[in-house]
């Protein structure tokens, strides 16, 4: 029933090739596409294995029945090719539609039940005969009018396949992804050429080829696989934990391309453009340099920035991992961004309870003391001049007693108000009390200057203040002390400064007074 033809140690060859792609795409089957990949093996074993059985045979019904299994693989071949396509170009529209599976199995099917009933009618095959012509026999045929019909389709899907993966080339992809998607172009455009010279009559031998040229298909896959890595990096998994989860993940290559990226980063970078993968960094997110600079450090980092939309300001954790494939050999990166805006104002808000005063927003006295200490050792490092102000409002105690104590606070936001107005920004002002106040005013020390500053000062206050329909004149007593005249520490300075508002206190109020030993 069959012999052995030279012809098979090629198909052997061929086997054992397919065969150990196979175990590779196997150990590597979480990579997003490895499970079409396998089937498409799959395909092309049952095809060399059918067309080795087909050519030992020796009787026409036997060759017949492996001719009609192998048809099989090649109708379903182009269907695994355009999966491994739309995976590898990250398609989702296509993969999304279900229905579109269920459309492409009906001509595969259909072809299968015409070939086992073509005795009947005669559509796929005409004229069978044994032919003995060559150096072993073969099946001689025309082919029939739907044959036709399916090897259109097929070249259909071949199109289909190719354009795929020619538009992702005019994405301007990286150098690496690039040579990556030529190598998957040549491996899916080789079987069809074949199997077009078959067709048409133009094989050398009286054998269809494209097993043979399949089989080269899987070494240029396979060159692919171990020079171009292919299949080395893991993307972001598909389950609904990684697509639902907050955390920003996307997966880069070696050279920055984006080879995998889920909802949330898209959210959080405004990405809105479909299929990304394959696009360059620096294309992508060209409006988050801080980022992409980060990125191209190219090292395991983790960092806070602020991105900036156009509509708000967030603070993000983001950070650069080394990915590494099944061999421990570096492959490319995963950037996660986590947008920590929530946990940074809760944190500004301790920071504000724990350093400003709640009512007026100025620093409290704790705080003033960590910014007075540190202008102390700035003006003694560069020997400047620097003047420390006390003020106590005059009669406060009345306000609350008469107006309530909701003016009374007015008041006091009022005092802060006006104190902002009247001092320069680099000026430290801070509530240290129920209505004391003291001031640092850096680069000051002349007593004309001071006078003129608190002349300013009371000036401004002696605009009238509304409180609830009453109208309120604040009065303040003010005394300064001048570092490193009157002392070189900040207990001593202010300690002196207060000595000197007390003497405006008891002298007259509302006005101010030097510090003089």
């Amino acid at each position: 029933m069959y012999q052995f033809v030279s012809y098979l140690w090629l198909s052997l060859a061929l086997f054992i090739i397919v065969g150990a792609l196979f175990q590779y795409a196997w150990r590597n089957r979480s990579v997003l596409g490895a499970r079409q990949l396998l089937l498409t093996l799959v395909l092309a074993e049952i095809w060399i294995f059918g067309q080795a059985m087909e050519m030992a045979a020796l009787n026409l019904p036997v060759k017949i029945i492996w001719a009609n299994i192998e048809y099989l693989p090649i109708m379903l071949t182009p269907v695994t090719y355009l999966y491994l396509a739309l995976h590898f170009t990250q398609n989702k529209n296509w993969l999304r539609r279900r229905w579109l599976s269920l459309m492409l199995l009906i001509p595969p099917l259909a072809m299968q039940i015409l070939l086992w009933t073509n005795d009947w009618h005669g559509l796929i095959r005409q004229n069978v005969y044994l032919d003995t012509s060559g150096s072993f026999p073969t099946v001689g045929k025309t082919f029939g009018p739907l044959f036709w019909v399916f090897a259109v389709y097929n070249y259909v899907l071949t199109f289909l396949i190719l354009s795929i993966l020619a538009s992702a080339l005019r994405m301007k992809p990286s150098r690496s992804r690039r040579r990556q998607i030529v190598f998957l172009m040549a491996a899916f455009a080789l079987p069809s050429l074949a199997t077009l010279t078959h067709v048409i009559g133009l094989e050398p031998i009286n054998v269809d080829i494209t097993p043979s040229i399949l089989g080269l298909s899987a070494l240029i896959f396979s060159w692919g696989v171990f020079r171009y890595r292919l299949l080395s990096v893991i993307p972001v998994a598909r389950s609904l934990i990684i697509q639902e989860m907050r955390t920003g993940m996307i997966v880069l290559d070696q050279d920055g391309a984006i080879l995998d990226i889920n909802p949330a980063a898209r959210k959080m970078l405004d990405l809105t453009a479909e299929n990304l993968n394959g696009a360059l960094l620096e294309t992508e997110l060209e409006k988050y340099p801080d980022l992409v600079r980060f990125c191209r450090e190219g090292k395991d980092n983790v960092h806070e920035m602020i991105i900036d939309d156009g509509g708000s300001r967030d603070c993000y954790e983001v950070s650069l991992t080394q990915i590494a494939n099944s061999r421990q050999e570096f492959s490319g990166w995963l950037l996660q961004l986590y947008n920590i805006t929530e946990r940074k104002v809760a944190e500004e808000i301790i920071r504000r309870a724990a350093f400003y005063d709640h009512l007026t927003g100025l620093p409290n006295r704790n705080y003033f003391q960590i910014l007075f200490s540190k202008e102390l050792a700035h003006v003694r490092m560069r020997g400047n001049l620097l003047t420390v102000a006390f003020m106590d409002l005059d009669d406060f105690k009345g306000v609350n007693d008469t107006l309530g104590h909701d003016a009374g606070d007015k008041l006091l936001r009022e005092v802060a108000d006006k104190l902002k107005g009247v001092l320069r920004e680099s000026d430290i002002i801070a509530r240290i009390g129920g209505d004391e106040y003291a001031i640092v005013l850096p680069y000051v020390g002349q007593d004309e200057k001071i006078a003129s500053i608190a002349r300013k000062i009371l000036q401004e206050f002696n605009k009238s203040v509304d409180l609830d329909g009453r109208s309120v004149q604040i009065k303040a007593s003010i005394g300064f002390s001048v570092f490193p005249r009157d002392g070189d520490n900040i207990d001593v300075l202010l300690k002196k400064a207060d000595r000197a508002m007390y003497q405006v206190k008891d002298r007259a109020k509302n006005s101010f007074a030097i510090y003089k030993d």
